[in-house]
C-alpha cells in the first residue's frame, strides 16, 4: 500500500488552517473559558474569624508604610494557626477609596493563606479646629479625604487610629470572598501632641509601634 509521507511544514500549514477556521476558533474559545474556571475554582471565601497582628508604622507626607508585621493573636475561626503576615502600605495622597488588592495576606491557617483586599476606609473624626490645639479629648482627622483620627488622650499623649473595610478569601476573590473590617491603632508618647504630630507628618516623619485587628463575617458569594 502507498503511503503518502506528509512532512513538518505540510503538518504546520494544515494546522494553522484548523486554528484559523471557525471550528477551530470554537474550539479554542472553549478551551480558553475551561482554564478561567479551572483558575477561579481554587478561590474560597472564609468563614468567621479574627486576626490580631502589629509591627511599626512610618507615617511622612509620602504616605502610612508598615513594617516588621507578626501575627501574635489571638487568631481565632478562619485566622486560627496565622503564623506570618505581610502588611501593604498607604501611599501617597491620602483617599477613602484605596482598592488595594493583595493588601495583607495571612499565612498559616489551615485552609491556605488569607488574603485581604482593602476597598474602603472610613473618613477620619474630629475638626480642622481641634487640629490646632493641644486640649486634652481633642479629635482631629487631618483632611476631608483623610481616614486618620487623632486623640489628644493627656497632655502628653496622643492615639492614632483609623479603620477601613474590604474582602477576605483564599485563592482569588472570583468565586466567594468574606466581608472584612480592619483597625489600626498606635499610642504615641514622643512628640505626644496633635500638632506636633501634624508638623512632623509634613517635615520628616515619624515611627511608632503600630496593632492592627481583622475580622471577617462572611462568606458573601459570587451569585
Amino acid at each position: 500500500m502507498n503511503r503518502r509521507r506528509i512532512d513538518g511544514g505540510e503538518k504546520v500549514k494544515k494546522m494553522n488552517t484548523y486554528n484559523s477556521s471557525p471550528k477551530g476558533k470554537r474550539v479554542a474559545t472553549v478551551v480558553a473559558a475551561l482554564l478561567l474556571i479551572s483558575a477561579s475554582a481554587f478561590a474560597t471565601a472564609i468563614g468567621t474569624g479574627e486576626a490580631n497582628t502589629g509591627g511599626t508604622v512610618f507615617v511622612s507626607s509620602a504616605g502610612i508604610f508598615f513594617s516588621n508585621f507578626t501575627a501574635p493573636g489571638p487568631n481565632t475561626g478562619s485566622y486560627a494557626g496565622t503564623t506570618s503576615v505581610t502588611q501593604g502600605n498607604l501611599v501617597g495622597a491620602a483617599t477613602l477609596t484605596p482598592n488595594i488588592a493583595n493588601w495583607a495576606t495571612f499565612t498559616g491557617p489551615v485552609g491556605g493563606p488569607i488574603i485581604f483586599d482593602l476597598q474602603t476606609i472610613n473618613p477620619g473624626v474630629g475638626t480642622a479646629a481641634e487640629c490646632l490645639s493641644n486640649t486634652v479629648g481633642n479629635r482631629c482627622t487631618p483632611s476631608a479625604n483623610s481616614g486618620i483620627t487623632i486623640t489628644q488622650v493627656s497632655a502628653t499623649q496622643v492615639s492614632i487610629s483609623f479603620t477601613g473595610s474590604g474582602i477576605a478569601y483564599t485563592g482569588t476573590s472570583g468565586t466567594g470572598s468574606s466581608p472584612t473590617v480592619v483597625s489600626f491603632t498606635s499610642q504615641n508618647n514622643i512628640p505626644g501632641t496633635i500638632t506636633q504630630i501634624l508638623l512632623a507628618v509634613n517635615t520628616s516623619g515619624f515611627t511608632n509601634s503600630v496593632s492592627a485587628t481583622y475580622d471577617s463575617t462572611g462568606p458573601a458569594t459570587v451569585p
